[in-house]
């Protein structure tokens, strides 16, 4: 990632779309004095997150473009399922996608994911609570840098990408 200046907006996982509000230093007794990148969650104002300066923090990355956006949505349609059968390889799967916050692998995600409750809705059966879980994590993520990058409420992207699709 290029250098964060004061006012970007950057992703930081698992927070989301952040805007860096400051950088301060801190001295810390052991490390000595440490600077810091101050970021406050655009979608939780409540809070701030210290990232060191140095270091290559790889939570730290740049938000992808509107064309690499309407990209990963257009290519929706094509995307291969990430289903796993099993259980607890399904979850590891899952949450390493999440950590490695991939746009093409997050949206494979959340269309499998919503694809799966879909079919669960339709013949009676529960949603496994860890893929409802997972999926509601995945799509805050994604629908937040989505309507970030969109200019629309992240609550608005479901309905973005369907309208999109459905043209």
């Amino acid at each position: 990632m290029e250098k964060i200046e004061i006012n970007d907006a950057v992703v930081h996982v698992p927070e989301g779309v952040c805007t860096v509000t400051s950088i301060i230093e801190r001295d810390l007794a052991s490390l000595g004095i440490r600077r810091y990148y101050v970021l406050e969650p655009v979608y939780d104002r409540r809070s701030k997150i210290f990232i060191p300066l140095e270091g290559g923090n790889t939570k730290v990355r740049e938000l992808p473009n509107r064309d690499e956006v309407l990209s990963v949505i257009d290519g929706i349609p094509e995307a291969e399922s990430v289903w796993v059968e099993n259980d607890k390889a399904r979850l590891e799967s899952f949450s390493s996608i999440i950590s490695r916050c991939d746009h093409r692998e997050m949206m494979r995600l959340v269309h499998t994911l919503k694809t799966k409750q879909t079919e669960k809705m339709r013949t009676g059966k529960k949603f496994h609570s860890a893929d409802e879980r997972i999926f509601r994590e995945a799509e805050r993520i994604l629908f937040g840098e989505f309507g970030y990058v969109l200019g629309i409420e992240p609550d608005k992207v479901g309905d973005f990408i369907k309208e999109r699709l459905e043209q």
